[in-house]
């Protein structure tokens, strides 16, 4: 009778597990859009057409160390250079003369939609 019972517990155990593993999804990762990954490919002097967030970010000592330290906004009409990152912590890179320079410990990154932009030049 023991036995049996083991069998038995065994089988709902192994059952419900088979259950249970097909609602766990894998891990994902985001993967960036084909408007996106136009810009990887060198610097773009864009004027902005929609208020977009950009993040402060602090380089730590090895990437995945890089800590948001401040937020801004790009406002309607200014013009800065972007490229398209999408690691580290970045997603548009944006650099201007004037507020958003890039130095050894601080990088600004913006989040751009499609459409929030339009591209003035382009250069490598």
């Amino acid at each position: 009778m023991k036995k049996v019972k083991s069998i038995a517990l065994t089988a709902i155990t192994v059952l419900g597990l088979s259950v249970a593993a097909p609602l766990i999804s894998p891990a994902q990762t985001a993967q960036a859009s084909a408007w996106e990954m136009k810009y990887i490919d060198g610097w773009y002097r864009v004027k902005i057409k929609k208020t977009t967030k950009v993040k402060r970010i602090k380089y730590g000592a090895l990437a995945y160390q890089n800590k948001v330290t401040g937020h801004y906004t790009l406002h309607k009409g200014s013009i800065v250079k972007t490229t398209y990152s999408g690691h580290e912590g970045f997603e548009f890179i944006i650099k201007s003369p004037h507020k958003y320079k890039m130095t050894s410990k601080y990088g600004y990154s913006a989040h751009f939609k499609k459409g929030s932009f339009k591209v003035l030049s382009h250069t490598n």
